[in-house]
């Protein structure tokens, strides 16, 4: 505690020496410390005394008690008893008279003071007694020329509503005697800074600086309240240094509120009642409200709510009152038992209410109260919830419904269950099909609001990987259409989406499951439905890899239709990116899948954020930025939901991508923890299988295990041909199945199967697929048709905007005119895959590409270690945003990344650019060192 008060104190320190040392002169000198409760008047008061008695003083002290305060000349005894023991018990010769106490204890302090400097410290004179304020006012009017400093404090004083009428007045008033003294200060709360030392001080190390903004603001900076706060840190087991601000708005130390409670309970049994009833209003606690809640009349509620605006507790505002300081509202809160907090948020929810308040205003009260059962709750809290999902506040959503489900009428019941699936599935797929589950099962078979929780459901099956359980569901459900004679539209859509989960499934879509193809005389009026037959049709189209404008065209037409929320058809949605991006359509694919990903942001959905991140590491794969893909697939891993049992879509889809991305920048520990040792076991979803056992093959074949390899890339293949998934855009696996068997001595083999993807990427058109078949071509080719192959395939992933593949063939082409001896055009295509393979981060490929130079008789140039040309384009971009400002955590909601993986960068952009903190920063891209410049992170 040493020190506390004296934080942020530096004029009122400097005042109280300006007063001793005007009374070491013999000049008299009085100054009043003013506050409310708990700014430190009293610790104040104590440091001077401490320096006042180092100094040579003779220093008295005096505390006037609210007990005592009916006592006549009370606070005077106190004085004069310590003065006759500085006088040695003896009252010094002169006039004493009992008809004037005052001069006769005037005349004990200027005996005093004959033998040295006097402090008269006096605490508390709200509570002083009339007689001795009548003393003080004598005393403080004959200074001049005494050695004596005169130090008081002053807070509130507190009177019950019956005594208001009755308040001192004149000289018997603290008012009256405190305007007497030379100067007056009104302490405030310490500052952030002090704070912040009084935090760090406790846990001795450096504090987040938002969570010591939201200390100083639920205190106020209030001394009291601060060192409350600490010690409930203590008490709760929170380190100062692990405190969040979500976490301060979450403390209430009773500590406060009983001390407050009995501060207040001699002067008025109601404080404490008012105080409660408050902080259940938070800043619109109206009067007549209050005198219901507490049940006093409103007089005797508007007196004492005056009160405690008066003493600093309460301040009053346009919509009623509130608290001050939020931590004292939540000490009361905390202090009242649950039932009774129920209690009193239901009666206040029913009083709103009958006066027609605003709806969010009720909604707050109903979220926390007891049930009230009335029709009007529970239609409140589902419009309450519709507006929280708005605004991505999916904890209030959740609250709102829950309780609508105890207030609402049974037949919105599975309404309210279906926004509460939406919600679950925001958070993870699991307890959403639990919620989706009991919704379907409570709405009419056949019906439009069936079928809309239908598709909720099996979306949130199909997200925990079993695709199977959702073609069941799906299957089941189109049969029930059929037996209650839903409408031909509703049936249309429902045998669509069973369609496209056989497809999923590994099964094409069979008449006797899925019902005739949808035969509609007239375009679809339900969007729904519209979006499931387009979908379909352009996922049918991208996997039979025959009709790409087809697919391009249902795809765009399944996206363009509205949605309520980023939840609905979420999965299917990010799916047709991927279609994009596989029909050649990367931009459009990215600003597609951004657009998802921010409109999940702002909902909070952290499964579509999530799965959006996992099809961005799968489109910067594509295009050859490994940094890009490896954050990413590690951000959706980690931000996204975690099942104990099984894998989910998402996490089971950026595993694979993070593996081969880790491989091909030259970590191949990294790729052999996430794909060889995690593998695909049981848990794994069944649709990214085909993908896992691509990328894992991949690793194999790198890495020398051909065999291995192989075995892995057949398998995919043959899971993707019993789901129909003919189209090489998907994963070519092919050409890549005839690489190894030509390295295993498999020459018909190997031609056969590349020949077969030459001919499936042709039917399929776009410049990647066709590259990829064609480098294969080319290196099982003989003769001097492998250079032109080779070549073809550079100039089509080129195209493409493939880079990483692009160098592989660059690699390949560079080779092959090495062993016909032309040097000079092997030499220029090894450089330039150096180029692509640095600018992809391909550091595996670029050690193999620099070893090629080499042995063609060229040095290759040092990669760029240090300097703004080092930097990977994921550091660039996060240099960019820290130098205009951003705080970390800003920039990972910029970037769709986490905090560690900015923290990863910049420390990585710090060494490399020979700086040690943001002002470098701020430097480099004012203009001194231009080519950190060169890309744009809008």
């Amino acid at each position: 505690m040493e020190g506390v008060a004296l934080l942020s104190r530096h004029c009122e320190v400097s005042f109280l020496e300006e007063a001793l040392a005007a009374a070491e002169a013999g000049m008299g000198a009085s100054l009043l410390l003013e506050g409310g409760i708990g700014t430190g008047k009293s610790y104040l008061l104590r440091a001077a005394l401490r320096s006042a008695r180092s100094r040579g003083f003779e220093a008295i002290s005096a505390r006037a008690r609210q007990s005592e305060r009916a006592v006549p000349h009370s606070l005077m005894y106190q004085v004069r008893d310590q003065l006759l023991g500085a006088l040695g018990g003896k009252e010094p010769p002169g006039p004493a008279t009992q008809q004037d106490p005052s001069a006769d204890l005037h005349h004990m302090v200027a005996s005093c003071a004959a033998a040295a400097p006097v402090l008269i410290a006096l605490d508390d004179l709200q509570w002083a007694d009339a007689p001795s304020l009548r003393w003080l006012g004598h005393l403080m009017a004959r200074l001049e020329g005494l050695p004596l400093a005169l130090l008081a404090t002053l807070g509130c004083d507190f009177a019950a509503p019956s005594d208001l009428v009755t308040r001192r007045s004149g000289m018997d008033s603290p008012a009256a005697v405190t305007s007497g003294f030379h100067r007056r200060t009104v302490l405030q709360g310490l500052n952030v800074d002090s704070v912040g030392y009084l935090l760090a001080s406790a846990s001795g190390t450096p504090v987040d600086p938002g969570a010591v903004g939201a200390c100083h603001e639920a205190t106020g900076g209030n001394p009291l309240l601060v060192q409350a706060l600490l010690r409930e840190l203590w008490r709760t087991g929170v380190s100062p240094a692990d405190l969040s601000a979500g976490r301060v708005a979450e403390l209430g130390p009773l500590e406060v509120a009983e001390e407050l409670g009995a501060r207040f309970e001699e002067a008025s049994p109601l404080a404490g009642p008012v105080l409660e009833a408050v902080s259940i209003m938070e800043a619109a606690a109206r009067i007549e409200i209050v005198a219901e809640l507490v049940d006093i009349d409103t007089v005797s509620a508007a007196d004492v709510l005056h009160e405690m605006v008066r003493c600093g507790v309460l301040t009053a505002g346009p919509d009623g009152f509130g608290f001050c300081h939020p931590l004292v509202r939540a000490s009361f809160q905390a202090g009242m038992a649950p039932s009774e907090r129920a209690r009193l948020h239901a009666e206040t929810a029913k009083i709103l209410n009958a006066d027609a308040a605003p709806r969010e205003q009720i909604a707050r009260h109903l979220m926390h109260s007891a049930m009230i059962g009335e029709p009007w709750a529970g239609r409140l809290l589902l419009d309450a919830a519709d507006e929280a999902l708005a605004r991505g506040a999916l904890r209030e959503a959740r609250i709102c419904l829950e309780r609508g489900l105890l207030e609402g009428d049974p037949a919105d019941e599975p309404r309210l269950l279906r926004r509460l699936g939406q919600i679950d599935l925001a958070d993870g797929p699991d307890r959403a099909v639990v919620t989706l589950r009991r919704t379907v099962g409570r709405t009419p078979e056949g019906s439009e609001q069936r079928a809309g929780a239908l598709l909720d459901l099996v979306q949130a099956v199909v997200l925990t990987g079993d695709v199977t359980g959702a073609v069941r569901i799906m299957e089941a459900e189109v049969a029930g259409f059929e037996r209650s004679g839903t409408d031909e539209e509703t049936k249309a859509g429902a045998r669509a989406m069973l369609g496209l989960l056989l497809s999923l499934d590994g099964r094409a879509p069979r008449p006797a499951a899925g019902g005739k193809p949808a035969v509609l005389s007239a375009a679809p009026a339900r969007s729904w439905v519209r979006h499931a037959m387009a979908a379909r049709s352009a996922l049918h189209a991208h996997w039979d890899g025959v009709h790409r404008a087809e697919a391009l065209r249902h795809a765009r037409l399944a996206l363009h239709e509205p949605v309520a929320t980023a939840n609905e058809h979420a999965l299917v949605r990010l799916v047709l990116v991927l279609l994009l991006d596989r029909a050649g359509e990367h931009d459009e694919a990215v600003r597609t899948c951004r657009s998802l990903l921010e409109a999940g942001t702002a909902e909070g959905s952290r499964t579509v954020v999530a799965l959006a991140q996992a099809i961005m590491a799968d489109c910067a794969f594509r295009a050859g930025r490994l940094s890009e893909c490896v954050e990413a697939a590690r951000a959706s891993m980690e931000q996204g939901p975690q099942s104990a049992l099984t894998e989910w879509l998402g996490s089971a889809l950026a595993r694979g991508l993070l593996g081969e991305a880790l491989y091909e920048s030259g970590d191949p520990e990294g790729a052999h923890r996430v794909l060889i040792e995690e593998g695909t076991a049981d848990g794994t979803p069944a649709a990214v299988v085909p993908g896992l056992l691509f990328h894992r093959g991949r690793i194999h074949i790198g890495a020398g295990r051909t065999a291995l390899g192989l075995a892995d890339i057949e398998e995919c293949g043959r899971l993707m041909k019993m789901r129909g998934w003919v189209n090489p855009a998907l994963y070519p696996w092919r050409s890549e199945a005839a690489l190894a068997h030509a390295r295993l001595g498999n020459e018909a083999g190997a031609q056969r199967l590349v020949q077969e993807e030459l001919t499936l990427a042709r039917a399929w058109g776009t410049s990647r697929a066709l590259g990829t078949a064609l480098r294969a071509a080319g290196l099982l080719a003989r003769g001097d048709e492998r250079v032109s192959l080779l070549t073809e395939s550079v100039q089509w992933l080129h195209t493409a905007g493939a880079e990483l593949d692009e160098a592989r063939a660059q690699r390949d082409l560079g080779r092959e005119y090495l062993r016909c001896r032309k040097v000079r055009q092997a030499r220029e295509q090894l450089r330039a895959g150096i180029a692509l393979a640095e600018r992809c981060g391909a550091h595996t490929l670029l050690r193999e590409l620099r070893q090629d130079l080499v042995e063609a008789g060229a040095r290759p140039r040092r990669g760029a270690e240090t300097g703004p040309g080092s930097l990977t384009p994921a550091e660039r971009r996060t240099a960019l945003l820290a130098a205009e400002g951003l705080t970390n955590k800003a920039i990972a909601n910029r970037l769709f990344v986490t905090r560690r993986t900015v923290e990863m960068h910049l420390s990585r952009v710090y060494r490399k650019l020979s700086i040690t903190d943001r002002r470098g920063l701020h430097a480099m891209a004012g203009g001194q060192d231009p080519p950190l410049v060169v890309e744009s992170c809008a």
